[in-house]
This record gives structure tokens, sequence and C-alpha cells, in this order.
């Protein structure tokens, strides 16, 4: 009894003790001034939007990450046919360590019971996230670390939860965000081994690097620029390079079977990826080309518009002003690389996102080399109303997508909503050019959707009974509701088109978007907010369903 009541006061002051440093550890969190609690603070501000983003950003930035990831895994889980998978796939050019990495978290929540694949997706997101934040986390302490100046460490800690982008990318199930989180870990460890003289870190470094290369080919730019510095700056002896080397290579050792288990047959698909789309110039010819100059205003054409001009200005500052440092030594020649490529687009520098946290301190201190000094005079303008500006602009686009899942033209929404509320199938319609044929991974079985010509085609599908109508805007066309048809809706990714006048201005935005694109130079997206009705005969149409003040036009070419 003495022993149990012994035991019990002992718990008993370990959780007071344990509440007590929490209470202590969350105090100085929240209150201290101190350019290392600061950068916490920012992190933890990071921490806490990017998982509000996870769970609401279901749509993706680039189809690739879909098609090429979830569809590639979705093969192997048994759901996604052959047929449905793109062109990569017969062509065997695209890695599969991440569908690989991710269907063993798939399979044992689906064998759990999770059987919905948006709360797997979700899970996978998540998952993707910790990655990302355990490697800002890394990279930050690292260069924290060997900033100079306290000035130089308070101006990053109070940058970092204003880089806005972040949260966005980092849930990303993208090539770009998972292979940046493991080459940018590998990268700590890396210059912390060659500080170190660690063999086990160096050895840690390279396996990281392998699997960044095994989930992104391009990523290979970055790591010969991390060897070049290990080499030729931190003075790395022989062994390191070569411990960095052969473990670089386990990986890509252990993706043959994993590719072979993807494909169904042995084959090498990095010679594959640089065969057709470098040799054979698929990619210029297929997707188009861009001047070397393009990522100056391809980077910056998005929401973050000021600071991705920030951004992209002084990477290559940062790049001049700090030619010794790590930081350059791997931006540099993955920059000028992907500036050389003929195909050019904005995801294809994400892989930096972490990195491009440091630019602005390395680019703008007063500590960095003196070459291009002008720089160096603009420090203490990174407290001014236009430093202030850009940063808030950041932080107001990085809300936006914490709770909106942004997309032109996914229609992740509309495939979620058809995945969830009709699984025993459906069969639609639409007077649109392109019918809604939703994602293979999501498509309810005895799913179709049909293009209709004629309003007497949909007449004589209303005799047989009710019809299932999309359309790309909220407002029905009195060209295609007949008389006498009752016209419900039941779904719209426009959140406020139960609102008459809100659904006809945005179907109003959707016509003068499409008059944008074929009657004058500029380029905007194909806007459209995918809609779900239930058509049948019977009574007039519904209260809340808005006759369309227009009808969008995207059919003929640019005057």
């Amino acid at each position: 009894m003495a022993v149990l009541q012994s035991w019990s006061g002992s718990f008993t002051r370990a959780v007071r003790n344990h509440a007590l440093e929490t209470r202590t550890r969350l105090r100085w969190l929240l209150t201290e001034r101190t350019s290392e609690a600061v950068l916490y603070r920012g992190f933890a501000i990071l921490f806490l939007v990017t998982l509000v983003t996870a769970y609401f950003s279901e749509t993706f930035f680039f189809p690739d990450e879909h098609y090429q990831v979830l569809e590639f895994m979705s093969y192997k889980l048994g759901i996604t046919s052959a047929a449905d998978l793109p062109w990569e796939f017969r062509a065997q050019v695209r890695p599969w360590m991440q569908p690989f990495l991710y269907s063993l978290i798939a399979k044992p929540l689906m064998f759990a019971g999770v059987r919905d694949l948006f709360n797997v997706t979700f899970v996978l997101r998540l998952a993707t996230a910790c990655v990302s934040l355990a490697a800002l986390a890394a990279f930050a302490k690292l260069l924290f670390g060997d900033l100079v100046r306290p000035d130089e460490k308070f101006a990053y800690a109070r940058m970092l939860p204003f880089m806005g982008f972040l949260p966005y990318l980092f849930v990303r199930t993208a090539s770009e965000t998972i292979s940046a989180a493991f080459f940018t870990l590998g990268l700590v460890l890396a210059v912390q081994a060659a500080r170190s003289g660690s063999l086990r870190r160096i050895a840690a470094a390279g396996i990281l690097c392998g699997l960044a290369f095994e989930c992104r080919y391009q990523s290979a730019f970055l790591i010969l620029g991390l060897l070049l510095w290990m080499a030729f700056q931190a003075r790395a002896r022989m062994s390191q390079l070569l411990t960095f080397a052969a473990a670089g290579i386990v990986p890509v050792a252990a993706a043959l079977p994993i590719d072979r288990w993807g494909y169904g047959v042995w084959c090498f698909p990095p010679w594959n990826y640089l065969n057709v789309n470098v040799f054979q110039g698929v990619a210029a010819e297929k997707f188009g080309s861009a001047p070397f100059f393009a990522y100056l205003y391809l980077v910056p054409g998005n929401i973050f518009f000021p600071i991705a001009v920030v951004i992209i200005v002084t990477l290559i500052v940062a790049c001049l002003r700090n030619p010794r440092h790590y930081v350059t030594w791997v931006t540099a020649p993955f920059f000028v690389v992907h500036c050389l490529l003929a195909h050019k687009e904005e995801r294809f520098l994400f892989p930096l996102a972490i990195l491009a946290t440091s630019y602005p301190v390395l680019a703008f201190s007063p500590s960095s080399d003196r070459l291009l000094g002008i720089f160096g005079r603009l420090w203490p303008y990174r407290r001014s109303i236009l430093s202030k500006a850009v940063a808030w602009s950041a932080v107001a686009a990085m809300v936006f997508l914490a709770v909106h899942p942004f997309g032109i033209r996914p229609h992740m929404m509309m495939a979620k909503y058809v995945y969830r509320h009709f699984a025993g199938g459906l069969t639609a319609y639409t007077f649109d050019e392109e019918a809604f044929k939703t994602y293979p991974m999501y498509r309810p079985p005895n799913y179709r959707s049909d293009t209709l010509q004629s309003r007497a085609e949909l007449e004589s599908l209303l005799a047989k009974g009710p019809v299932y109508l999309f359309s790309e805007t909220p407002a029905l066309s009195a060209q295609v509701l007949p008389e006498g048809v009752q016209a419900s809706l039941l779904y719209s990714e426009f959140p406020f088109a139960a609102d008459p006048g809100l659904a006809s201005w945005s179907t109003q935005l959707v016509c003068d978007f499409a008059d944008l694109q074929r009657t004058t130079p500029l380029r905007p997206p194909r806007l459209a907010w995918m809609t779900l009705f239930r058509l049948q005969r019977g009574g007039s149409a519904t209260p809340g369903t808005v006759i369309s003040p227009c009808t969008p036009d995207w059919s003929r070419p640019r005057k």
C-alpha cells in the first residue's frame, strides 16, 4: 500500500511539473521578444494555417499532382483502370516512389474502414504537410544560426509567417512539394555533417536527396549543387563525398522494384523521362516553350503577385551577393537549368519554396558580400510601408487559400458532391462544350455524362422522367430550359448560387471572361462554376433558379 501511495505521489508531482513546464514554455512563446521566440511564433502560425489549408484544399494547383500521383496510387489500389491513366504511364516516364509512399498510408486506412477517398487524400495532404513543415523547421533553424547580425535574425523571424505561399504549397500532393521537403532535410543534414564530419549524417543526407530525386527527377540539379558546395566550399573529405553519393544511390536502387511494381515491367523511368521530354522534345512540343527569361513573369503571375515579385528578384540578388553560401550553390544551377529548358511552368520552381524564405535576408543584408552593395543600403526599408503592404497581401492570400479550395477549372468540389451523393451511379447531360467526366478515382460506378446538341434532345429525355443537367454557370439559359419544366438547384461550386442576384452576376462574369479571351489579346483563364440541376416536367422553375443573362461562348477564335 505504501509503495502504491509513493508511486501515486510521484506520478502526481510529475504531472504537475510537466504542466508547469508547459505553461512556462507557452508563456515564453507568446510573450518573449527575443528573435528565437519570434521565430517559433512565426513557425507556429504557419503550422496552424497549414493544418487548416490541408483540410480545405481539396483541389489541385496543376493536374499533374492529381493524375500522375493520386491516380497512379489509385491504380495500384485497384480503383483506377490503366486506360484512365495519362500518357506518361504508357511512356513509363514518371517515378513511382511518391505513389508507393502514399499507398503505404492509404492501404491501412482503407483496411481500417476509411473508404471515402476524399478522407484518404486529406490524410495524404496532411502527411505531406507534416514532412514539409519539418523541413521548414530544420532549414529555418540552420539558417537562423548562420545569420551573423541580430537584426538579420529578427528580420528572418518576422518575415517567416508572411511567406503566405508556404501553407498552400505544403499541402499539395505534388512531386514538387515532397521532393522539396526531402531535399531540404538532406541539405540541412549535409551542411551539419560537413561541419561536424559525421558520416552518419552525411549518409542520411544522401538517402534523403536520393528520395527527392526519385520523387522528382529535376531535383538532380539541386543535389548536384549541394555536392559541389560540399566539395569546393565546405572542403568535405573524399570519404564524406563518397558516402553521400553511395547513400544517394540506395533510394535509386530501391526504386527499381517499385517502378516494376507500378508499371508491371522492368524499366528505368529517369532515362525514359530524359529521352522523351528532353532529347525528343515532347514537353516543349506538346505543352509549349517560353524564352529564357520567362520565369521573371511566370512566377509572379498568381494570387501572391507582390511577394512573388520580391522572391524572384531576391533569388537573383541573393545568389550574386552570397557566392559562397550553400543556398546559392543549390539555387543557382537549379534556376539556370530551368531557364535554359524550353518548356517552363511556374511550378517547376516550387522545389525552391523553403529555400525562398532566405532570399530576402540574404539579398539585402549588410553582412552579405560587398558585391552589389546598393542592395545592402536598402536593408532599412524592410520596415517601410511598401514592405508591410507586400507582407500583408501575402497574408490575405494565405487566409483565402486556407479556407477556399481555389482552382479555376479543376471542379473537384463537384467531383466530391457526385462521389458522395451518387454512389450508385449517375447519368447526366450538359449543353456545354465539354461534358463533366469527373476523375477516375472518384468516379462512381455506372457514371455517364453526355453533351446535348439541342433543346429537342432534352425535351425527349424529359418525356421519360427527370433529367440531371450540368452547367458551367449557376444560372440556366432561357434557350436551354423548356417551358413547363421545373429546375431544382442541387449543387453549385459557386458558394452563393442560391441567391438570384449573385447567381446572375457570376454568370455574367463567366460571359465577360469568355468575351475577353476570344475578342482581345488578353488570356484570362476559362472561368467556370460547375452546377448540377435536376429537371422535370410539371410547374414552373423553382424559386431561386435564375434565368441566365447571357451564354458564355468560348468556341470562336480570338479576333
